[in-house]
């Protein structure tokens, strides 16, 4: 039995009606009906409109040709609405994008410029230091070279006196 409205299913009601004939094929040897079959007869039609009762409640819950045309519209309205939100949320992140990439382009452009700035620096501090080192280079070569003629010119010099005087 159903819970809900307390009647049988039709399962149950076809099987009581199976019975209910069965007991009313059942004939006694008299020459009239009984009241057991009578009743049976009767348990049987009963049966019978329940079921029809049944089927006829339960035809009128399936849906119908205008109820489904309406259910695939609503999913059709549904699903055009998601699309169409997928779609703004996908222009949505493109621009995000674009302006990640014109921030990080302008980041790199800085970094770029400062890179060649401090590349500019070192190589003109290099170029001084070179120039400073090479001035060095030549001042200290320089005083080599003077020192050298100096020592140079004083051993010529004691040669001349030595030769001198082992002459005298």
């Amino acid at each position: 039995m159903s819970l809900e409205s307390g009647r049988k299913s039709p399962s149950e009601l076809k099987a009581q009606a199976k019975m209910n004939l069965a007991q009313a094929a059942q004939t006694e040897t008299y020459v009239s009906i009984t009241e057991k079959n009578w009743r049976a007869l009767i348990q049987s039609q009963q049966t019978q409109i329940d079921m029809l009762s049944t089927m006829m409640n339960t035809m009128e819950t399936l849906a119908t040709w205008s109820d489904l045309s309406d259910m695939q519209q609503e999913q059709l309205d549904k699903l055009t609405s998601h699309a169409e939100e997928t779609q703004q949320t996908l222009t949505e992140f493109q621009d995000t994008l674009q302006e990640q990439a014109k921030q990080i382009q302008s980041q790199t452009s800085t970094s770029m410029k400062d890179f060649q700035s401090q590349v500019g620096n070192m190589s003109e501090e290099f170029s001084k230091k070179l120039y400073s080192a090479e001035e060095q280079t030549k001042s200290s070569l320089k005083k080599i070279i003077v020192a050298s003629l100096i020592t140079t010119i004083l051993l010529v010099i004691w040669e001349l006196i030595r030769h001198i005087w082992l002459l005298t």
